[in-house]
């Protein structure tokens, strides 16, 4: 009787201790993004045009991820592993993570979650993955999270810079897997708070220029927009920076972004828009 073939399975990535010998460690903030809700797109799309929508899901995230001179490490899933440079910048791309997903739509009856854990601490890179209890605790607030939630702890809040930390608001102290003592766990909120000016995290860490601007003139109402603002949101939809009551406006109709010392107009429309200049 012939012998079944078998097929060797390849063993998981493990670091190699002998290559870190004598080298400093790296400080990195660890950032694990998924996506809530997706079973039922499964439900209600089929398989093909479900994988479809998360996959424009999942690259509107990493978008925010490089904006924000982050990494994508991999993708496992509907979640993503990233690092970040320090945790300022790590916990400004969640932000903008949480604010995209905000206004990505599939239809009226389904909307995308999106749940972050973020911790800073020492890791080790290597091609494709990352090792370390950093990434074990990330790993382990992300569980904790629930959709249109950010989360992380005491000792990371704690390297932030201070316009991130006024959005913290400690929730519990608990144990986490990996650890001895119990951890501070920290929800870093991400909505524009009402009264708050028109501002984007990124204005928080980078010092935009002041001198270009630019007025929108909606129903008699002037509405400056200036170099501080990195993204400004226009639609039919309440939740828009500039809501626009319009049966021709789409619900997410167009972004306005600040890039490079100049303003971009992004078109997300069905119908499209018509754009004049002054004089």
């Amino acid at each position: 009787m012939a012998n079944n073939p078998v097929t060797a399975e390849r063993a998981p990535r493990r670091p190699r201790p002998a290559a870190y010998e004598g080298k400093p460690p790296l400080l990195r903030a660890v950032v694990f993004a998924g996506l809530t809700d997706a079973g039922s797109l499964y439900q209600g799309f089929g398989d093909i045009q479900a994988l479809s929508i998360i996959t424009r899901a999942l690259v509107a995230l990493e978008q925010q991820v490089y904006e924000y001179r982050g990494r994508v490490v991999k993708t496992m899933g509907e979640e993503l592993l990233c690092v970040f440079p320090d945790p300022s910048t790590a916990a400004a791309a969640a932000i903008g993570m949480q604010q995209r997903m905000e206004h990505f739509t599939v239809d009226t009856s389904v909307r995308l979650g999106l749940r972050v854990g973020l911790h800073s601490g020492e890791l080790i890179e290597e091609p494709g993955d990352v090792f370390g209890d950093s990434v074990n605790v990330a790993a382990r607030l992300i569980k904790i999270a629930n959709a249109g939630q950010i989360i992380t702890d005491g000792s990371t809040l704690a390297r932030m810079r201070a316009a991130l930390r006024r959005r913290a608001r400690a929730i519990d102290r608990r144990r986490v897997k990996g650890r001895s003592a119990e951890i501070e766990i920290v929800e870093l909120g991400w909505r524009r708070r009402s009264g708050e000016p028109f501002t984007t995290e990124q204005g928080m860490l980078l010092d935009r220029s002041r001198a270009a601007r630019m007025v929108l003139v909606s129903n008699g109402r002037d509405i400056a927009i200036d170099g501080t603002r990195a993204s400004f949101t226009i639609g039919r939809d309440a939740s828009n920076d500039l809501p626009i009551a319009s049966p021709k406006a789409s619900r997410q109709h167009a972004r306005i972004e600040w890039r490079r010392d100049k303003f971009v107009l992004f078109d997300h429309s069905t119908n499209g828009t018509y754009v004049t200049l002054e004089n």
